[in-house]
Formats: C-alpha cells, sequence, structure tokens
C-alpha cells in the first residue's frame, strides 16, 4: 500500500511552452510550515526588494555571514532552496504581504512566463534546461533578458515583479525542491 503521506499528482494541462514543475517524482506533502522568525522576515523583505547581502547586513546593522545562515534557515523552514524560492515562498504562504499589482510593460511571452516560473520554483539553470528542452546556455539568457527587460536587479527582485505584474501568484505551489506550499489565504 501507498504511503498516504504522499500526494500524488498529476500534470494538468498547460499552455505550450509554459514551464510545469510537476516532476515525476510524487511530490513531498504539504509541510507544516515553521513561523520565521521576525528578523528572518526582515531579511526575506529585504531580499524581495533586490537588494544584495551587503546592503542587507548594512541596513540591518549585522553580519553577511548572518544574512546568508538566516536566509539557509529560512529555505530550511519553507522546504525550499534559494533565494528566489524563498521570496516566491514567503508571497504564497503570507510570510511576506504579497506587492501590489501594477500593470505590466506591455504582454510576456509564454518563454518569459516559463522562465519566471523555472526561477520562482527554485529551480537552477540546468533543471530549467531540461525541462524545457533548451540548453543551459539559452536558460541562463533567458533569465538574463527577462531581468532586462523588467528591470529586475536580481532573481529574487525579479520573483517580486512576477507577483507585482501578476504573472506569478499563489496557484504554483510546487517548488523545485519537491515541497507543496499551502497558500496563505489572500494578503
Amino acid at each position: 500500500m501507498a504511503d498516504p503521506r504522499l500526494i500524488t499528482t498529476t500534470a494538468s494541462p498547460r499552455k505550450e511552452g509554459t514551464y510545469n514543475p510537476v516532476s515525476a517524482r510524487s511530490a513531498r506533502p504539504s509541510t507544516t510550515l515553521l513561523d520565521l522568525a521576525p528578523a528572518q522576515v526582515r531579511i526575506a523583505k529585504k531580499i524581495a526588494e533586490g537588494k544584495s547581502t551587503e546592503a542587507i547586513a548594512s541596513d540591518l546593522a549585522i553580519t553577511q555571514g548572518t544574512i546568508r545562515i538566516q536566509v539557509r534557515h529560512c529555505g530550511q523552514k519553507l522546504g525550499v532552496s534559494g533565494r528566489p524560492a524563498v521570496v516566491h515562498a514567503c508571497y504564497v504562504t503570507g510570510k511576506l504581504t504579497r506587492p501590489e499589482k501594477t500593470s505590466s510593460p506591455g504582454a510576456f511571452s509564454p518563454e518569459e512566463i516559463e522562465t519566471w516560473r523555472a526561477v520562482a520554483v527554485g529551480a537552477t539553470p540546468q533543471s530549467y534546461a531540461d525541462r524545457a528542452r533548451i540548453s543551459r546556455a539559452e536558460a541562463l539568457r533567458r533569465i538574463k533578458a527577462l531581468r532586462e527587460r523588467v528591470r529586475a536587479d536580481n532573481d529574487p527582485h525579479l520573483v517580486t515583479l512576477g507577483w507585482t505584474y501578476g504573472v506569478l501568484d499563489e496557484s504554483l505551489v510546487e517548488m523545485a525542491s519537491g515541497t507543496v506550499l499551502r497558500a496563505a489565504a489572500s494578503v
């Protein structure tokens, strides 16, 4: 008998050319997320704004090493890996207030939306390339081009802008780590 704690996932219909993080393996069950400490929330907010480790350390008067450790702890508590995934998970779960929606700088192509989703779920450039059936170099080119188009300071800031423009939302819950996030009520 299968382990009832595992959630069986099936790929849902999707637009051609869009990144679907659903994998062939069973997803991890939705976790009971641990609350982030107030300092971790402050750090996550600064990361979501596109600030560098150095700038965050200066703003919060703590060391860069402390920032790195706290970001890793945020990821562990949320079941994700990487700063972009931490930001997305914080928005999905309501740990950070979701950005106010604004109009986008034009329509986004299916390729751009696919790229945005891959960054948000914490996919590595290689795993994104494999899923999209493109080279790693092409995956990196797409990420860089999208960042430049929307003037994102870095990948976590790109995630925030995805939420701002309505490209990303709480429906994207299966992370590259295998964690399935439990979306908070709209905040």
